[in-house]
C-alpha cells in the first residue's frame, strides 16, 4: 500500500535568490528519490543570469535538442538515473520558469515555478518533516490551506 501524501506550498512568494536556491534545494533533496520523471524549462525570467547558470541553460538546451525541443528551452525531459542530469536540474532549478517532477506512476511530487519564487510539493509526512527541517525559516502550508485563505 503507497504511502499517504499531502500537498504543501512553501507561504510566501520566494524573492530572495538565495531563499529560492535554498528552498528548490531543500524539497528536491527529499524528493529526488521517488522521482522517475522530470521536465525543466531552461527559460529564466531573470534578465541578468549568473554565468554559472547562463552555462547550465546553454547545457539543457542542449540536452533539449534532440528531444526536438529546439533552441525554445522549454519541456526539457531529464532523465534522473544520470548523475549530469540531477546536477543540471539542481543548478537550474531556482532560475527555472518551470520544472515538473513526478513519481513512477505519474502522480506529481513538486512544481517549482517563477524563477523559484513558487514551490509546491506533494510529500509524505516523514518527507514533508525532512523538507520543514531544511527550509529554515521559511515555513511551507497545507494547499488546502492555503486554498481556505482566498476564500
Amino acid at each position: 500500500m503507497a504511502e499517504l501524501v499531502a500537498e504543501y506550498t512553501v507561504d510566501r512568494d520566494l524573492v530572495d535568490r538565495v531563499e529560492a536556491e535554498g528552498a528548490c534545494q531543500a524539497v528536491l533533496d527529499v524528493v529526488l528519490p521517488r522521482v522517475e520523471t522530470a521536465w525543466i524549462d531552461a527559460i529564466s525570467d531573470q534578465r541578468d543570469l549568473p554565468a554559472a547558470a547562463r552555462a547550465t541553460q546553454a547545457a539543457l538546451v542542449h540536452v533539449g535538442l534532440p528531444q526536438g525541443c529546439g533552441d525554445s528551452g522549454f519541456g526539457i525531459e531529464l532523465d534522473v538515473r544520470q548523475p549530469k542530469h540531477v546536477s543540471l536540474l539542481r543548478a537550474f532549478a531556482s532560475w527555472s520558469i518551470g520544472v515538473e517532477l513526478y513519481d513512477a506512476s505519474m502522480r506529481w511530487v513538486a512544481y517549482f515555478s517563477d524563477t523559484g519564487s513558487s514551490l509546491s510539493f506533494n510529500v509524505t509526512d516523514a518527507e514533508a518533516a525532512a523538507v520543514r527541517a531544511s527550509l529554515g525559516r521559511l515555513s511551507m502550508i497545507p494547499i488546502s490551506e492555503l486554498k481556505a485563505r482566498r476564500r
